[in-house]
């Protein structure tokens, strides 16, 4: 039997395996490749029990789905190398597969995931003109390839009574001291594996030559992992107090990481954003730390309105805000959490303050063409998509957002700070 590799690329649905490199033998290289000649068979097992995990749905997971297994179609394939580049002489052949149910790497809930096990049987015939055809076998997996990854590590705080684990990105050839930026996961990327909390969804695109330059052309960006939620105030995990359990241990841990790199982080451009879940946290920590972050990010943010005292008015009046949410959010009304924080503090005088409100009815995702939908259908909590392909740019008024120099995003606002 043969060796593969898998390809995966993190898109805004989440890690799918989008290519299958093959490493050919001998008497295939050079040979003709073509779709028709390959059977792409997989099942996705479970990383803990080895066995066939079920398709979920993931706003009724209690209804058990078919077994996730069966056979993946081939885009194109064409030769190349073990990191899934075109090479006209290469001894690789890459077989390019459009992402699908079967394809994704992770497998969860609303207030889970995990990455899931892919097994491969890839059937390739190859004919010469001189020879019969023959066909080889490839079942043996030689690892992954993951681009979008370079730059990133794991780790885990070393003291405290609540140890958080955490990812983060480390731009190459540092220069001087450079913006911190932290993101904070949703409910569905918590738990014990801190490849969720940044692959999960499209982090990475924070660590892409477009946001870094944004951001000035350098920025490391931290994303903590939390056990269980943020929202866990010690008696429900998701409910309506505004306190959490990990406000100390987070703030621990962004301490920690700034003291371990203190030489390359501006402790005066710490700035902190996240989404649904943790864009409650978001809101959590910049009332907890006020004079600690230059400016917070909150999307589609659960902090609700009961808890807005004129006292949190107060304490966040100078911070730099930029809000993002959907009018039509169907898990977190922003009319009982991100407009009245809005609008009171715009009441109390803030200046330097944004507010990108969707109203996107049954419109798609701006960037992608008609047919595009995102699964599920017009998930309208899913702004966190716009927000990592910097496609906040209009205010409240749905006019482009400004300051002095003229029409900005999200993430040049941030690079202003």
């Amino acid at each position: 039997m043969y060796c593969y590799k898998t390809f995966t690329q993190i898109t805004d649905m989440g890690p799918y395996v989008t290519k299958l490199l093959l490493k050919l033998p001998t008497e295939a290289i050079g040979q003709r490749l073509a779709t028709e000649s390959l059977k792409i068979y997989t099942e996705r097992k479970s990383a803990k029990t080895g066995e066939i995990i079920l398709f979920k749905d993931l706003f009724h997971p209690e209804i058990p789905g078919a077994p996730a297994k069966g056979f993946q179609k081939a885009a194109k394939i064409y030769p190349g190398n073990d990191q899934g580049d075109y090479d006209a002489e290469g001894t690789w052949a890459v077989a390019e597969i459009e992402p699908d149910a079967l394809g994704k790497r992770t497998e969860g809930t609303m207030l889970s995931s995990e990455y899931v096990i892919h097994e491969y049987t890839i059937t390739l015939t190859c004919q010469s003109p001189d020879k019969e055809a023959q066909s080889f076998i490839f079942d043996t997996c030689l690892g992954d390839v993951c681009p979008q990854k370079k730059g990133w590590c794991q780790s885990v705080m070393t003291s405290g009574d609540i140890l958080l684990k955490y990812a983060y990105f480390t731009p190459e050839n540092i220069s001087g001291q450079i913006p911190l930026v932290i993101w904070l996961h949703g409910a569905g990327e918590g738990g014990e594996d801190p490849q969720i909390a940044y692959t999960g969804n499209k982090v990475v695109n924070l660590s892409s030559r477009d946001i870094q330059e944004k951001l000035g052309g350098q920025a490391w960006i931290l994303v903590p992992q939390c056990p269980t939620v943020w929202m866990d105030d010690g008696h429900e995990q998701l409910g309506r107090s505004g306190k959490s359990i990990y406000s100390k241990p987070l703030k621990s841990c962004i301490d920690e990481f700034i003291q371990h790199h203190k030489a390359f982080i501006d402790p005066g451009r710490i700035l902190i954003g996240g989404c649904s879940n943790g864009g409650f946290m978001t809101v959590r920590m910049i009332i907890d730390y006020p004079d600690f972050f230059a400016a917070a990010f909150p999307a589609c943010e659960a902090f609700y309105q009961e808890n807005i005292t004129p006292d949190i008015i107060r304490r966040l009046c100078h911070l730099p805000l930029w809000f993002v949410h959907d009018k039509d959010d169907e898990l977190v009304n922003p009319a009982e959490t991100s407009l009245p924080l809005y609008q009171q503090l715009v009441r109390a005088g803030a200046k330097n303050i944004h507010f990108t409100y969707y109203d996107r009815g049954n419109k798609v995702f701006s960037q992608y063409g008609p047919e595009f939908k995102f699964p599920p259908e017009q998930f309208k909590h899913a702004v966190w998509v716009n927000v990592y392909n910097d496609d906040c740019f209009t205010d409240i008024d749905g006019q482009p957002a400004r300051d002095s120099d003229g029409p900005l995003t999200l993430w040049q606002w941030l690079g202003k700070i």
